[in-house]
């Protein structure tokens, strides 16, 4: 089988990288600006938004399906211009991705459905904008609306903070902006796949944002079986109803950012692919053939194949550690027994074991040695509520 994946980011690598272990005879062509071969993938020398050079690509290299980690391929309309040339592949159609490009358009959706989400406004100009800080109650988030470049989230404990956030953004652009009551809690990304009519869980991530480092923990045993199935029948099928009432159905990885508090969730942001660090984890204790889930929810055999998607019974615990923090690489790189990858900034290392606590201590037992005491002794003491 021949497969092509757009995207030059860590997930586009790190999926070629598992669908080739899994399926040692494919041929797999990344869109990415490693220009050497190597016996994973063949890079190809394509701009992510050239859909029309993409799809020549595809065609006259009997490509047999091709599967987008690339949001900038995505808005570009890849999925559009290959169904109409009856190309296979996994990736949400332009229109229907939308939601999740745009906060503006996600609030406006989750409003819509009662899919619960922290009070908001939508503002496109500075003085009304400012006039609402004014006059509300602290703390408070600041987002952007258009995501595909990065997403941003600044918290505000004061007007005077608010101000200077806001008189900022619209110093740059004209740009709509989301500000919404903040809630007090690590985000946990929970990611599904769907064909548009059904979907599947994949992963369910804890995530603690800090300065140094960022840690994930999967699964999250905040969100039990009887609160991933209200997400799925209050949040994610709404959703997929109200958008295949005016665009083509959404097909592809479908993830939701929420918040846990007092026994409830809150969604925040939708998300059309794995945030950074977050497909190693999943694909840590992933128990099934990943080319073969995508490829059936891409033809629309995904509720005729599976009736879930098996992980291994197991905790993984993920680091993503800058660089400069860490010496002697090299020690880590020759580790067999975790999931360890880098981007050009950091090193990202998953351990996985029967319980979080012995993922967590076999991963810090590997940096050990060569990260300074300061950061190890600040990850070794934080405490992931599980």
């Amino acid at each position: 089988m021949k497969i092509l994946i757009t995207g030059s980011n860590l997930n586009a690598l790190l999926t070629a990288q598992y669908i080739k272990t899994q399926n040692p005879d494919f041929d797999i062509y990344v869109t990415t600006n490693n220009e050497q071969k190597n016996e994973t993938y063949t890079p190809v020398n394509i701009e992510e938004n050239n859909i029309n050079e993409l799809k020549n690509f595809v065609k006259y290299n009997n490509i047999d399906f091709t599967i987008s980690m690339s949001g900038l391929s995505i808005i570009n309309g890849i999925t559009d211009v290959f169904k109409r040339e009856n190309l296979p592949i996994f990736s949400p159609a332009k229109e229907s991705a939308r939601v999740t490009f745009f906060n503006s358009i996600a609030k406006k959706i989750m409003y819509k459905n009662k899919i619960n989400t922290p009070r908001f406004g939508i503002f496109d100009r500075e003085n009304i904008a400012l006039d609402y800080v004014r006059n509300i109650n602290y703390p408070i988030d600041i987002l952007n609306d258009f995501t595909l470049i990065e997403r941003t989230r600044t918290n505000c404990k004061s007007y005077s903070k608010a101000k200077e956030i806001l008189q900022k953004i619209y110093e740059n652009n004209n740009e709509k902006i989301i500000i919404e009551n903040h809630i007090d809690s690590d985000p946990i990304n929970i990611y599904f796949i769907t064909d548009g009519f059904n979907a599947l869980p994949l992963a369910i991530l804890e995530k603690e944002i800090r300065k140094d480092y960022t840690a994930i923990h999967s699964p999250s045993e905040k969100i039990s079986e009887e609160i991933l199935i209200s997400i799925l029948h209050n949040a994610i099928y709404p959703l997929l109803d109200d958008i295949s009432k005016y665009t083509d159905s959404y097909s592809g990885i479908l993830g939701l950012k929420i918040k846990f508090s007092e026994n409830k969730y809150t969604v925040l942001e939708f998300l059309n692919n794995f945030e950074p660090y977050d497909i190693q984890p999943f694909l840590s204790l992933l128990n099934e053939d990943f080319c073969s889930i995508l490829y059936d929810t891409a033809t629309g055999a995904l509720a005729d194949n599976y009736n879930y998607i098996k992980l291994e019974d197991k905790h993984s615990f993920t680091l993503s550690i800058n660089k400069n923090k860490l010496n002697n690489l090299d020690s880590i790189y020759e580790e067999d027994d975790f999931f360890i990858s880098d981007d050009k900034e950091n090193i990202i290392i998953t351990g996985t074991a029967l319980t979080f606590n012995s993922a967590k201590n076999k991963v810090l037992n590997l940096i050990k040695p060569i990260c300074g005491n300061e950061i190890y002794q600040k990850i070794a003491k934080e405490e992931i509520k599980v």
